[in-house]
């Protein structure tokens, strides 16, 4: 089974346990709806405890959630730091959509093939998502991710065709 990461424990949050949360998903409302189970990813010793999911909100940069195996702040303070996952299912995206996940350690080309660096990181902007590219040689570069730019992205060959606009590179 594979997970994937949606935020970390920054701390707890009130006296009933609640935990707060920097989310690093773009689904925080559906992957903490009521009722839902998520993971939380021990760094020690990479154990996985599953956590049942009572309340949430947003406010902010954070995400509040209150899940059920946890009632007091004292619990929280043992697991800052740790990552909050849940399991990774293609379902939940739509046609067009990716896991960022997935896109990190694609080959990106332009539309001649030529290679021109791998995906380093995918990047959230106010404007749009973006990636950053690492070249082999040289400097980083980014390329929105919209249609204008990206020609085609295959996960199963982890390659991502752009097209180059003038001053892009």
């Amino acid at each position: 089974m594979e997970y994937l990461s949606v935020g970390k424990i920054v701390d707890s949050f009130g006296i009933d346990g609640t935990v707060k949360i920097y989310s690093t998903t773009s689904f925080a409302s559906k992957r903490y709806k009521e009722g839902n189970k998520v993971y939380i990813l021990n760094p020690q010793d990479s154990t996985l405890k599953e956590v049942e999911v009572v309340s949430f909100r947003h406010s902010g940069f954070f995400d509040f959630v209150r899940f059920k195996e946890f009632t007091t702040p004292e619990e929280i303070k043992e697991m800052k730091g740790f990552e909050i996952q849940v399991i990774k299912n293609q379902k939940d995206l739509n046609e067009g959509e990716f896991f960022y996940s997935d896109l990190r350690g694609c080959k990106v080309t332009d539309e001649n093939n030529n290679v021109l660096g791998i995906v380093k990181e995918v990047e959230e902007f106010p404007a749009q998502i973006t990636l950053r590219v690492k070249r082999e040689k040289g400097k980083d570069f980014f390329v929105p991710f919209i249609k204008n730019f990206i020609k085609s992205v295959n996960i199963a060959d982890k390659t991502i065709i752009i097209f180059v606009m003038e001053g892009l590179l």
